[in-house]
């Protein structure tokens, strides 16, 4: 997988131009809609600035750790694979205790019979060694191989375009972001202006140089512009 530092380099020509830093607000905001863009696990984090907020994406995004996981996991099967080449030993070993009783009946001279019993105990063991080499298996080892080796190159290109999705949801965000701070900014600006003219318009009407209907025309528009500031802020917050 691509080191971090390699994104870094990628990204640096494009940071160099953004803007390096916004209030908390902004920071906050951005971990927010980077959670949900993403997701991007950020926690408490803080992305004041683009490159902040793709570092944290690329160190904490579930779904790119998911799948950081997914192909150290696929890397196991060439080993796996390669194993059919060499040789197997296979290791038995055996052990017990056996009791054992033995009666037996003697004839004796005098005509009668004697009967005697003996017993003891037995302890058997062995060990077995096997070592198998195997030397032509049709070529089954050989295409296990390169079909784990294409499997390792199939993941790889899957987290790279797992790494290039989460950069750029993580961007999109924080470009949307600024873009909704800068809407926002430019809202309050205009309520400024439309109270100026608001007043200007009054001072105008109390001296007779424009009618009412003038002074209600700039009252409509502040009204709109207010209201186009609460659009505003209820989309940046």
């Amino acid at each position: 997988m691509a080191p971090l530092w390699s994104f870094r380099g990628i990204l640096s020509g494009t940071v160099g131009r953004l803007r390096q830093g916004t209030k908390n607000l902004l920071a906050a905001t951005a971990a927010a809609l980077l959670c949900a863009a993403s997701p991007l696990a950020l926690g408490a984090a803080r992305a004041d600035t683009l490159e902040g907020a793709l570092v944290l994406a690329y160190q904490n995004n579930p779904s790119l750790n998911a799948q950081r996981a997914g192909t150290r996991a696929t890397d196991e099967n060439v080993p796996q694979a390669l194993a059919g080449y060499r040789p197997k030993v296979s290791i038995t070993a055996t052990g017990g205790e056996q009791s054992i009783s033995t009666t037996s009946k003697t004839a004796v001279s005098t005509g009668g019979s004697a009967w005697s019993t003996s017993s003891g105990y037995n302890s058997p063991f062995s060990v077995g060694l096997t070592l198998t080499q195997t030397l032509f298996n049709g070529y089954q080892t050989a295409n296990r191989t390169r079909q784990a080796e294409a499997q390792v190159l199939s993941a790889r290109a899957t987290l790279a375009n797992t790494v290039q999705t989460v950069l750029l949801n993580a961007v999109t965000a924080y470009m949307n972001l600024l873009r909704d701070e800068a809407i926002l900014d430019l809202q309050r600006r205009n309520v400024e202006v439309l109270q100026e003219q608001l007043r200007q318009t009054r001072d105008r009407f109390n001296v007779g140089e424009v009618t009412r209907t003038d002074v209600a025309q700039a009252e409509s528009s502040l009204a709109a512009g207010r209201s186009q500031v609460l659009t505003a802020e209820s989309i940046f917050f």
